[in-house]
C-alpha cells in the first residue's frame, strides 16, 4: 500500500487492509484502489528510469 510518498512503501496485513477499507463506500473503495494502482505504476516508472540512468552512467565509463 502506498500513501503518496515515493520513499515509503507501507506493508499491511490483510486484516489491517480490511480495517482501513471496511468503512469505505463502493465509490470510495474504487477511488482508493485506483489511486493505489496509480502510485504503484509511478513507483515502477521511477525504478525503471533510475535503472536506465544507471546503465547510461555505466556506458559512459
Amino acid at each position: 500500500m502506498l500513501f503518496g510518498r515515493k520513499d515509503k512503501d507501507v506493508r499491511l496485513t490483510d486484516e489491517q487492509l480490511k480495517k482501513v477499507t471496511n468503512g469505505m463506500s463502493k465509490k470510495e473503495r474504487r477511488e482508493f484502489d485506483r489511486r493505489q494502482d496509480e502510485l504503484r505504476r509511478e513507483r515502477e516508472e521511477d525504478r525503471l528510469l533510475g535503472w536506465l540512468e544507471f546503465e547510461d552512467e555505466l556506458d559512459d565509463m
